[in-house]
């Protein structure tokens, strides 16, 4: 069989529609079964890119997201000397990874996240009037994207905000597929001593926040080594403030090109409206536009190919949302559209993302407030100077100027 040579993954979007997926995979997608790539490293993988075959796989225990095994088609050469290395709720299969995932599972539950909303509201609030004192300008990404998802899981986890840039720096190095890997690993270390010094003071004071949870309930009886908790805690770091804060800013940018939707975000909205709304943004954004990785631990067979033990595979959520069989207009932002809430942005099964409630929730809430108190924002810049950023595994913007 014929193996496409992709030493760059995800291949560049286009430059007349950088919200969708790279027309490259999207013309895979349309030739319905998975195709075999081989990436930056050497390594072959399989590319499931069709809905169904996208599902099933996020589903199925004979693959596993072990970077350990032979086989598995890590993201970037920096990923894979540094986050790679970590053991935690990405890098694990069960047993451990549900063990891990029912520690955090307090903090992340709907339960939780509702009785964290007021505080969540109060702050985006604070945020928007921070902008509307700027005399009709701003900067998205800046004064409110990046601030709110950093604003929360810093009191979520216990993570002094005043620290927010620095961790932010050394996030973005650390997740870059460009960076070099051993600048990757400097800002990895950094990141592991500053992680180990809060824990540190965690045992020493304990706090009603997630880092002491974890020192007190995992750490000290030995469940969990003070690395384990380390490594743990930087993913939900990483993780925490990476995936959400990029998420707004193009969820943003998404409105403002699409006047009619936009339209449907001012006044008074019903949450279970905003709550579909959102799920569509997801679907038609994904974000995660680097796919989830898995290698097979055993034969199967997805979308009529064998894929063989050993076999890695690449799983493109984002083009996956896309797909015209389940989504009707799929290439259309459509916040009414009836199944918007079957999107696979924040992944399947056992590993899908523990955090997806709280970032539902930050998500609704800026959505909520922006578009009623600043019902002209628009764009400061023309469409094709807004500045993208995809070297990380997440999509995002750089900067999105705006005005009123």
């Amino acid at each position: 069989m014929d193996v496409l040579q992709m030493p760059e993954f995800p291949p560049v979007r286009s430059a007349a529609d950088p919200l969708a997926p790279p027309p490259e995979l999207l013309e895979l997608a349309r030739k319905g079964t998975p195709v075999k790539i081989r990436q930056w490293d050497g390594v072959e993988a399989w590319l499931i890119t069709r809905f169904e075959d996208a599902k099933f796989a996020l589903n199925d225990r004979r693959l596993s997201v072990d970077p350990r095994r032979e086989g598995y088609p890590e993201k970037s050469a920096a990923y894979k000397q540094v986050l790679g290395q970590d053991r935690n709720l990405r890098t694990m299969d069960d047993p451990e990874h549900s063990q891990q995932k029912r520690m955090l599972a307090r903090d992340f539950t709907v339960r939780r996240v509702q009785e964290m909303r007021p505080a969540i509201e109060q702050k985006v609030d604070g945020l928007i009037d921070a902008m509307l004192a700027k005399d009709g300008k701003a900067e998205i990404v800046a004064d409110l994207a990046l601030p709110v998802p950093t604003m929360v899981i810093c009191e979520l986890l216990g993570v002094p905000y005043a620290d927010r840039d620095w961790f932010a720096d050394k996030s973005q190095v650390c997740t870059s597929s460009r960076a070099d890997p051993v600048d990757a690993s400097e800002a990895a270390t950094a990141l592991y001593d500053y992680m180990e010094s809060l824990i540190a003071q965690k045992d020493r004071e304990p706090c009603n926040d997630l880092l002491s949870r974890l020192v007190v309930d995992q750490l000290r009886p030995g469940i969990l080594t003070a690395r384990e908790v380390i490594e743990l805690a930087r993913f939900v770091l990483i993780a925490g403030h990476e995936t959400t804060a990029n998420m707004i800013a193009l969820s943003v940018l998404a409105l403002l090109v699409n006047p009619d939707q936009r339209a449907l975000m001012r006044g008074e909205i019903e949450p279970k409206f905003m709550a579909n709304a959102v799920s569509e943004m997801l679907r038609y954004l994904s974000i995660t536009h680097s796919g989830r990785r898995r290698v097979a631990v055993e034969d199967l067979e997805i979308g009529g190919q064998l894929i063989r033990a050993g076999e890695g595979l690449i799983i493109m959520n984002s083009v996956a949302d896309r797909d015209g069989a389940m989504f009707e207009r799929p290439d259309r932002l459509d916040l009414s559209r009836a199944n918007a809430k079957s999107h696979l942005a924040f992944g399947g099964g056992a590993h899908r993302c523990v955090g997806a409630f709280l970032s539902e929730a930050e998500l609704e809430i800026v959505h909520a407030k922006l578009w009623k108190r600043i019902p002209g924002l628009t764009l400061a810049v023309p469409f094709e100077d807004v500045e993208f950023y995809s070297d990380g595994s997440v999509y995002g913007l750089t900067s999105l100027p705006v005005r009123w």
